[in-house]
Order: structure tokens, then C-alpha cells, then sequence
């Protein structure tokens, strides 16, 4: 027994004293994996940091990087605290990096080249003692731009020795969309700024670029776009259609898809345009607001109702067409542009009815009826009617009061709206206040009166 105790005690020992080794193989085994890397220059963070013998350049970068934005913003940033932090950062440079080593090696690192093209030489395992510098920037002063033909317009920190080659590999290449890029204008100004040299060279040369170097990929702007009309409602194959930039008529689109629907109603069909469909950038709602009105002689109440239009008009314009003439050539031949909408919706043969009547809803549409057989038909006009009824039309929206219905000669059609006014309601003190205005009226004119028989007399 007690040497079944004995032997037990031994091998809890041992298995103790196992794990204590190789818990301290392991913190061993970590420490020696660990180098010593410092950063100086003009990076967000600056020092000496541990680095795993692994870990190459850019990932070491990221991650200081990454501590240092941390750092920066704090546990609970504002939106606000992380933009400014970030746009502080993008000060420093990932090009002309210079790695210093231990033994004396000096080498020039550009991680911008790495992540572009993922050649591992251009971005190496550090070392023990490595140091990295980054290179002073001043980008207002220090840079070149590009811009035209290419993937990525930009600008960029300039470096003693950049080429047009350089610039291109940073633009991300020649946008293949274009056709017959062969030639860059690149601006130069004098030191003073006031003269610019305006120099062409052929787009495969190496040219020595400058600083405030402003580089242009030359090339005919390219017209193969998604110019596209959207088609809803009461179509056959609705969707987007595709057009060209101009010169794509309105029969065209509608052939494109497929023609209408036996339950299109094309009376109420419409061509939506949006204000701004020739897509200028000087276009903004404000601007064209405030130029409109800077020279009108609008008064206040007048003001108001032309805003209400203004806005409208930014919202939804519609062109002037009517579907159900669409073989005569005039409206045939109306010329669509990019993004205009074409709308046909289904056959409504209903009449909407509200307003202070009793029982608002949609009545059937009947040829030829008058607006009371539909206010009959919602049980007639409510206590607070005031007596007022308008048509308002489906379409236009336009407003008609039901006293001139017979004068203009205006038809009730399916789709359009009957709307009943409300009488104001007036309590004791409304009254009170109304009489009291009135009292102050026929004061003044009488103080008038006396003024004038005591100047007679």
C-alpha cells in the first residue's frame, strides 16, 4: 500500500514537473523568435517595437499602423475624431522607405510596388536592429499629379529620380477604355509660378519628372457609356433599356419593350425627366433656386407657390407627351436621354372621392357622370362640407372647382380625384377678435372723416 503511495507521488511529480518544462520551453522558444525593429522619420509612430522574425516590412508597418491609430482615436471615437486622425496619418509615405541594417546594408523600400504588383522582393523579413525611415514629405510642395486616360488620378509624393514610368505604374496603368493613348502633356511652372512650359512626349518614353510636375494621359474622351432608360408599369418586358447618347426616340424604347399591355393606361402614361439630366456638375438645388429668384418680382404669397413648383421641377419634370397619338411622328420621334424614366400605369376605372364627405373611398368610373353622382355614391357631403368641391386631375393635377366644370368643359376621367373642403370652424373668441379688427377699421375711417369736416370748417 504505502508503495503504491509512493509511486503514485512520483509520477504526479513528474508529470508537474513535464509541464513546467515545457511551459518554459514555450515562453523560450517565443522570446527568441522575437527581433527588435525601430521606426523614425516621418511615420504616425516612432521608436523601437518587438517584431517576430517572421513578420516582413509591410506587415510590421500595418501593424504599428494600426497601434498608432488606435492609440490616436481612443476606446469611444466620434466619427468625427477618426476622419481628422486619418486624414493626419496619410501625411507619411510608403515609397523611398530606407531600410538601415545592422552590418551596414542600406536598402530603399517602395510598398507601394509591393502591393501593386505582390513581388516579395520588394518587401523583405526583417532583421535584428533593423531600422526603417521614412522620408520627410511635404505634398504641397513635393508632388506630382496625374490625371486623364489612366485607372487612378492622384496625387503623389515626388522623389528625386521618378519617371513618367513611375507615375503611370502608380496611376495604376493606361484605362483601357480609351483608344489611341500615346502621348502625355505634362505642365511644368517656373519656380516663381507665374510662367508654365506645356511639354508633350510620347507616352512610352521614361521622362525625368519634376517636382510640381501636373501629368496628362491625352485621349479623346470615350462615349461607349450605360446610357440606359428605365421602363415601368404596364409593359411587356419592363426594365432598363439601353439607348445611345442621343438620337434614341421614344418608339424606340417602347418597341425595345415589347410593347404595352392590353391593361396600359396611356393616358396616364408619362415621360419623368429629372432636372439635372445633362449631369453638370455647376448644377445644385440651392443655386437654381436662388437664380431664379434673384431678379423676380415675386411678392411673398406668389414666392411661396413658385417653391412649391421649384421643387417639383428638381424632383420630377415631365415631357410633354401623349401616349395614346404614339404613331403620330411628332411624339414618335420624342428624343430620349440617359436616365428618363417612362412610366405606364395599369387601367384604373375608379374615381377617388374624399374630403368632408362621408364615407371617403374609390367609386366606380362611369361615362359621363357627373361629380355629385359620385359624392352620392360615398353618402354625400359630410356636416363640415363647407360646399366647395374640386376635380383634380389624374394626371396634371390640375385643379378645377366644380362651378366651372360646364364653363371649361371638363370630363371626369378614370383616375382623377374629388376633393371636398372643410368649413372653418369658428369658436365665440374668433368672432370677438373679428369684430374687434372691424371696430378698429371703422375707427380710423372716422377718425378721417372728422379730420377732414375740421379742415373744411
Amino acid at each position: 500500500m504505502i508503495v503504491r503511495i509512493l509511486v503514485t507521488a512520483l509520477i504526479v511529480s513528474f508529470v508537474s514537473f513535464s509541464q513546467t518544462e515545457k511551459s518554459s520551453m514555450s515562453d523560450l522558444l517565443a522570446s527568441a523568435s522575437l527581433i527588435s525593429v525601430s521606426i523614425g522619420g516621418n511615420f504616425p509612430i516612432t521608436g523601437s517595437y518587438s517584431a517576430s522574425v517572421n513578420e516582413r516590412i509591410d506587415q510590421f508597418v500595418s501593424r504599428m499602423y494600426d497601434k498608432a491609430f488606435a492609440l490616436s482615436v481612443g476606446s469611444s471615437p466620434s466619427q468625427e475624431q477618426i476622419s481628422n486622425v486619418k486624414s493626419q496619418f496619410q501625411l507619411y509615405s510608403l515609397r523611398n522607405i530606407l531600410l538601415k541594417r545592422k552590418n551596414g546594408e542600406q536598402l530603399k523600400i517602395d510598398l507601394i510596388r509591393f502591393r501593386k504588383t505582390g513581388n516579395f522582393d520588394l518587401n523583405p523579413y526583417l532583421k535584428n536592429d533593423d531600422v526603417l525611415i521614412f522620408p520627410a514629405t511635404d505634398i504641397e510642395r513635393n508632388f506630382f499629379t496625374i490625371s486623364g486616360a489612366i485607372n487612378t488620378e492622384g496625387k503623389y509624393h515626388f522623389f528625386d529620380g521618378d519617371k513618367l514610368s513611375d507615375a503611370l505604374f502608380l496611376a495604376d496603368g493606361i484605362n483601357r477604355a480609351y483608344e489611341n493613348v500615346d502621348q502625355v502633356e505634362i505642365s511644368r511652372l517656373s519656380y516663381d509660378g507665374e510662367k508654365m512650359e506645356s511639354i508633350i512626349v510620347d507616352i512610352n518614353s521614361d521622362f525625368i519628372l519634376k517636382r510640381g510636375d501636373r501629368i496628362r494621359v491625352l485621349a479623346d474622351e470615350t462615349q461607349r457609356k450605360d446610357f440606359k432608360v428605365l421602363t415601368l408599369g404596364e409593359f411587356m418586358m419592363p426594365g432598363f433599356i439601353p439607348i445611345k447618347k442621343e438620337h434614341t426616340t421614344l418608339k424606340e424604347v417602347v418597341d425595345k419593350a415589347g410593347g404595352f399591355t392590353n391593361n396600359a393606361d396611356l393616358s396616364n402614361a408619362q415621360v419623368l425627366r429629372g432636372v439635372n439630366v445633362f449631369k453638370s456638375i455647376a448644377f445644385s438645388e440651392d443655386i437654381e433656386r436662388l437664380l431664379m429668384l434673384r431678379m423676380s418680382t415675386l411678392i411673398s404669397e406668389d414666392s411661396l407657390h413658385f417653391l412649391i413648383d421649384e421643387k417639383l421641377r428638381f424632383l420630377r419634370g415631365n415631357a410633354n407627351v401623349d401616349f395614346t397619338k404614339l404613331e403620330d411622328l411628332s411624339d414618335t420621334l420624342f428624343i430620349l436621354k440617359d436616365g428618363d424614366i417612362i412610366y405606364t400605369p395599369s387601367k384604373i376605372d375608379l374615381v377617388y372621392v374624399y374630403g368632408q364627405v362621408n364615407q371617403p373611398a374609390y367609386v366606380k368610373y362611369e361615362i359621363g357622370r357627373a361629380y355629385d353622382f359620385y359624392l352620392d355614391k360615398v353618402g354625400g357631403l359630410g356636416e363640415t362640407a363647407s360646399g366647395d368641391v374640386y376635380i383634380i386631375k389624374g394626371k396634371t393635377r390640375t385643379w378645377i372647382s366644380a362651378d366651372e366644370i360646364e364653363e371649361k368643359n371638363v370630363e371626369i376621367e378614370p383616375g382623377d380625384y374629388i376633393w371636398v373642403s372643410k368649413k372653418p370652424v369658428r369658436t365665440f373668441w374668433d368672432h370677438v377678435d373679428q369684430a374687434a379688427r372691424i371696430a378698429t377699421i371703422l375707427g380710423g375711417i372716422a377718425t378721417v372723416v372728422l379730420l377732414f369736416i375740421q379742415a373744411g370748417k
